[in-house]
């Protein structure tokens, strides 16, 4: 499975990077030279409107909350356990930062790799132990994006099977 950019994905990339308004229209432009192979095909046919969604999401990212969001909030302080779109959400959050990493190996200058540490790095999905399913799917979306994962001094490495204090390095496949 490929997985492809969208207006959300680029969005969270710009406002983590705090780019220059020239610096996100080279990004833009570089990736609309690749959209077959960078952008999800919903938004390949019209250049201003892709650009326009990508303003819309860091617009939407300002302090507003999307409706599941909002919900989930109310079923929480209704002391309810249950959340609407869980899993749905935990795969997008994660599939979104190993794409915010992509984009920062590919577009951020100077920049040939990512690290953290691994637990800090489940915990950001919000788990405090590896499962085995959430093992999977970050192996599978690491692999699909074309990354690798490292421990220091290059050597290869598994999330599944490292320590959760070892600093894991991500770089981009060639």
């Amino acid at each position: 499975m490929k997985y492809l950019y969208t207006p959300f994905d680029i969005a969270v990339y710009f406002r983590t990077e705090n780019l220059s308004i020239t610096q996100e229209y080279n990004i833009i432009n570089a990736l609309w030279e690749n959209k077959d192979l960078e952008i999800y095909s919903y938004y390949r046919s019209d250049k201003q409107g892709f650009k326009k969604k990508i303003n819309h999401e860091l617009f939407m990212m300002e302090g507003n909350l999307d409706d599941l969001d909002t919900l989930n909030l109310i079923f929480q302080e209704m002391g309810s356990k249950f959340s609407v779109g869980e899993s749905d959400y935990e795969q997008g959050v994660i599939e979104s930062y190993f794409k915010i990493i992509k984009l920062r190996l590919c577009y951020t200058p100077n920049t040939d790799f990512c690290k953290i540490k691994l637990r800090n790095l489940i915990g950001r999905f919000g788990y405090k132990r590896r499962t085995k399913a959430l093992v999977e799917y970050m192996n599978r979306t690491i692999k699909a994006l074309g990354l690798k994962a490292y421990l220091r001094g290059w050597e290869t490495c598994d999330v599944g099977t490292v320590s959760l204090d070892d600093m894991i390095i991500f770089r981009k496949i060639d």
